[in-house]
């Protein structure tokens, strides 16, 4: 097992398709197919499922997920421990997140700044979207790791870092739990599980049932995506979540594709107006700079 393979393991798993992980790793999609194969082979089990439109984890496809995740991280941990020297004057870099490291390799990103700025510590704040507005413009974090709002607050720049898509989520032997995708209009006299209406997950849905001139009930509110799944799998109604953090809570519950191509979860990095103003900020951003790039900006 070798961490290219991980790494593009982690991208399918993330991304839904073989087609979108190769678009995003920059690699052929044969190549990417053959680094997964190997993988098969050497663990001596399938970990996809792969239909037309989608390639779905087996179930030791996400036995392995948060594994793989936690096995890259503690390698970047254990080139940080090994390169950092001792007598080092330290400081703190306080970054924001929300709750499950916003469906981001968070984990190995900040292995990677210790690793190259190990006279830094890193401080994760994990909170909600709303808090961490608050903390930037207060300057008691440096940038934090957020979902796109669909209106952004004054003062505060976001910069989009990846895009995944939401998928369907229903118990085990639900009515749709076998479908290849679903429409909208399969859903209108289901009840729903939801996050509260201040998130932007939350908004992203209401806006497109909405636009489909669809009524919805949302039977249960929850804003802890671990917490929200298990009510799914009780049966206490279906729910619309991004891909990837339903696949990293491990509750046995069916994810189904959803037709609507508006339903999509962006993650994003908030900064003040300014950008990020420290030294060890700027060290940390330039680590996702290359992929990012601003297009959504107010100012107060």
């Amino acid at each position: 097992m070798e961490t290219r393979q991980l790494q593009h393991f982690l991208a399918i798993a993330d991304a839904g398709t073989f087609t979108a992980a190769a678009e995003q790793l920059h690699i052929s999609q044969p190549g990417l197919s053959s680094s997964i194969r190997a993988l098969e082979r050497s663990l001596g089990t399938r970990l996809f499922v792969r239909t037309r439109k989608r390639a779905e984890l087996t179930e030791a496809g996400r036995e392995l997920y948060s594994g793989a995740r936690r096995a890259l991280a503690t390698l970047d941990a254990l080139e940080s421990q090994v390169r950092r020297g001792p007598g080092v004057t330290k400081s703190t870099l306080r970054v924001g997140c929300i709750p499950s490291f916003a469906g981001l390799d968070l984990a190995a990103l900040i292995s990677r700044f210790v690793a190259r700025n190990p006279d830094v510590d890193v401080d994760v704040v994990v909170g909600m979207p709303l808090r961490h507005f608050a903390d930037l413009a207060d300057e008691t974090i440096e940038l934090a790791f957020v979902t796109m709002p669909l209106e952004p607050p004054e003062g505060i720049r976001l910069t989009p870092l990846a895009t995944y898509p939401m998928v369907l989520a229903c118990p085990a032997g639900h009515r749709l739990s076998k479908q290849t995708s679903v429409e909208l209009a399969d859903l209108a006299d289901e009840a729903f599980v939801d996050f509260d209406v201040d998130l932007a997950a939350r908004q992203v849905t209401d806006r497109a049932f909405a636009s489909a001139d669809i009524t919805r009930t949302v039977r249960v509110t929850c804003n802890e995506i671990g917490s929200l799944l298990e009510l799914v799998a009780h049966g206490l109604g279906i729910a619309i979540v991004p891909r990837p953090l339903a696949i990293a809570t491990r509750v046995p519950v069916a994810m189904v594709p959803l037709a609507n191509a508006s339903l999509v979860w962006t993650v994003a990095a908030a900064t003040r107006p300014a950008g990020v103003t420290t030294e060890a900020g700027q060290a940390f951003w330039n680590l996702i700079a290359d992929t990012a790039t601003p297009v959504n900006q107010k100012r107060a």
